[in-house]
């Protein structure tokens, strides 16, 4: 049964690059116990707003509150109550998977006892105990999918934020999930899912949101989507009714990641308890969100332009960008290596 107060509440929120608006204004309510799906066409702005939710970017306007807590200013409350799984989840390649376990669990404040009592089950519908003693470096995708749900659902979160979820999943896994996912929601928890599978949105979700160009074009019951289409619409119908206006997707800006949602430059995010501040480099991918137990705030921090390091000049004239060139190796072919008599 639903409760009709919001458990998730984002009011104008708003995320901007320059001139471009990733999120614009967006307002949405989820109360507790909905499972809410977030639709979009890629770069739409989905994955910028669970970024914020998860206090990993800060909102250039507005706010977003998770059981009353700022999703930014209080991130550390904010992770204590939810459970994250991000679409690329990155680990420590050197750990195994039974260490990363431990450690998040120990990081959520739990016991070896309680850690096997939640992991060990996850690990047998997930398929997943016969790699617990592999390096994380050698999963699979679909197999880091899995650890990181199990770590999403440590600390029996009342909130659960999925980017993507079944992203890499085998059909078994898929399934799974959708299991888990039924659980949870039965127990009473609140999920705030973003996906690109319409078929799997209409068949699991209380309601759903489409966003396009960094706007909610619309949200609701099934029943309330169709009132804008026709009664025997189907989400596919009401998504591409809802996002072909004739519009194109901004382009975007220049040292913007394009990889599917717009984002920042990405920034690690590391437990607080650590009591350091990760610099990412442009390339690097955003890090799987840990819930500290400590007090302090987990940093993330992006370099001024005026405190980047730059290599010192090479001695020399500098050559205008105008100027081509050189032709590599002035266009000589590479030396023949020495025939052998085996080549005969």
């Amino acid at each position: 049964m639903l409760d009709a107060a919001p458990i998730v509440k984002i009011d104008r929120l708003s995320k901007r690059y320059g001139s471009f608006n990733a999120v614009a204004e967006l307002d949405l309510q989820v109360p507790r116990g909905e499972l809410f799906a977030l639709l979009g066409p890629n770069g739409a702005g989905k994955t910028t707003t669970i970024k914020m939710l998860m206090g990993i970017l800060q909102p250039t306007s507005g706010c977003a509150l998770i059981d009353g807590l700022d999703c930014f200013r209080d991130r550390v409350e904010v992770k204590r109550r939810v459970g994250y799984l991000p679409d690329e989840p990155i680990f420590y390649d050197y750990l195994r998977g039974r260490e990363i376990l431990r450690f998040v669990g120990e990081m959520h404040g739990l016991t070896d006892e309680q850690i096997n009592a939640v992991s060990h089950p996850l690990l047998e519908r997930l398929e997943l105990s016969d790699a617990t003693e592999e390096y994380a470096v050698n999963y699979s995708k679909g197999m880091k999918k899995k650890l990181a749900l199990i770590c999403a659902l440590m600390h029996d979160p009342m909130v659960l934020i999925l980017d993507e979820p079944t992203n890499g999943l085998d059909p078994y896994a898929t399934r799974t999930l959708h299991e888990l996912v039924r659980e949870k929601i039965a127990e009473g928890k609140t999920i705030f899912f973003s996906t690109h599978l319409l078929d799997q949105a209409e068949r699991l979700c209380h309601r759903v949101g489409i966003v396009f160009k960094g706007k909610l074009a619309a949200a609701g019951t099934m029943s309330e989507l169709r009132a804008r289409v026709s009664q025997n619409s189907s989400l596919e119908e009401i998504f591409f009714s809802v996002t072909s206006s004739g519009a194109q997707v901004q382009p975007l800006p220049p040292g913007v990641a394009g990889t599917g949602e717009a984002s920042a430059p990405a920034t690690v995010v590391v437990p607080a308890a650590v009591e350091s501040s990760v610099i990412a480099s442009p390339e690097a991918p955003a890090a799987i969100a840990v819930a500290p137990v400590s007090s302090e705030a987990p940093i993330a921090a992006s370099a001024p332009a005026d405190s980047v390091p730059t290599a010192a000049a090479a001695p020399g004239p500098v050559r205008k960008i105008s100027e081509p060139l050189p032709p590599l190796l002035n266009d000589e072919p590479l030396p023949r290596p020495p025939r052998r008599d085996s080549d005969a």
